[in-house]
């Protein structure tokens, strides 16, 4: 399908939500969609400059607007609900809770005891989708309290994540709510099944759309949410009132078992990609170079070198460039360029 009418389509179908009972005070914006060779904005093709990256949501021509690569055939409620959730990001704009993803990148680590007691969490906000269960709902929080404390970077930046992204996608949600039932249902059940497995908390941040969305869920059913809130993450008003914790439950050896395992195979797939690269040899770019930024929705650190998918960006002479594709890149420091070379 060609991109006017593809947006033609999305355009309908997003005309006809209720965006206030979505997230009130929360209205669509402008979006468009592209591809590798053009870009249809607002009921018109337009030029595509290379503001259009990724899917995001982007001042151009001085106005937020959000947009939306296609690059897949994505059935008509599907593609509006993601490009809500972009829409959304530019509402965002004036949160204070953004995370800093790529110092992120070299700062957290993955424990084994912070993601078994993060499991749990999961365990217990599926619980909370059937409806609000004080006890439930109490270990929930006691739990994240403790991990505040334990693990006080990891969390932060999960909790961020989740303000964040699990917000976007809580709204990704609600809009397939009102466009296509069956297509909501089958996303929580990718929710359900993504938060219970070790494996697929990885990268973190991907894990974080989910137990962000879910989050809402249950604080909207122990009617503690405020959409309103000034000062976000909104959790960590709960969490002031919670009991301690000491992080037991049933299950917990057998639980650290498969997250250390989980960890390991993990880090054997980016090893495994830094090797691949290394041995291939193919360098793109030669530092010093300041990076900008990369792909971070599924980037990868080992030690110092980075995966990114799709994409680097770096500065030089004073000017951000772009390079497309997959990379493998080595690190002179936490923003210095030292040697880019070709993945995949």
């Amino acid at each position: 399908m060609d991109l006017a009418s593809l947006y033609r389509e999305v355009a309908e179908a997003i005309s006809r939500l209720d965006f206030e009972s979505i997230w009130p005070g929360f209205e669509p914006l402008k979006f468009a969609l592209y591809d590798d060779e053009s870009c249809f904005f607002d009921g018109r093709f337009v030029e595509k400059t290379e503001a259009f990256c990724a899917n995001t949501s982007i001042v151009y021509n001085g106005e937020q607007i959000a947009i939306w690569k296609v690059a897949e055939e994505l059935e008509t409620p599907v593609l509006a609900s993601k490009i809500v959730h972009e829409m959304f990001h530019g509402y965002q704009t004036a949160w204070d809770c953004w995370p800093n993803e790529l110092e992120a990148l070299f700062g957290y680590e993955y424990s084994a005891e912070n993601l078994c007691l993060k499991l749990r969490e999961n365990e217990l906000l599926l619980d909370l989708l059937g409806g609000f269960d004080e006890a439930a709902f109490r270990e929930l929080i006691a739990l994240r309290k403790l991990r505040s404390e334990r693990f006080p970077y990891q969390f932060e930046y999960e909790l961020k994540t989740e303000e964040i992204e699990g917000t976007a996608n809580y709204v990704e949600w609600q809009v397939l709510k009102q466009l296509d039932e069956e297509k909501a249902l089958m996303l929580t059940e990718r929710m359900r099944a993504a938060v219970t497995d070790p494996e697929r908390l990885f990268p973190i941040r991907i894990s974080c759309y989910f137990t962000g969305a879910l989050a809402v869920n249950a604080m909207l059913g122990a009617g503690v949410y405020s959409f309103e809130a000034s000062d976000r993450p909104v959790m960590l008003r709960v969490m002031n009132d919670a009991a301690p914790s000491q992080g037991d439950f049933a299950g917990k050896d057998e639980l650290m078992r498969a997250v250390s395992g989980a960890i390991g195979a993990f880090n054997a797939e980016t090893e495994e990609a830094v090797k691949c690269a290394l041995e291939r040899n193919e360098v793109l770019l030669e530092g010093p170079l300041e990076l900008v930024f990369v792909n971070i929705y599924n980037a990868r650190r080992l030690g110092d070198y980075l995966t990114s998918t799709f994409f680097v960006m770096y500065r030089e002479n004073g000017a951000d460039k772009m390079l497309p594709g997959d990379f493998v890149i080595k690190m002179k420091d936490n923003r210095t360029i030292e040697r880019v070379y070709k993945w995949r």
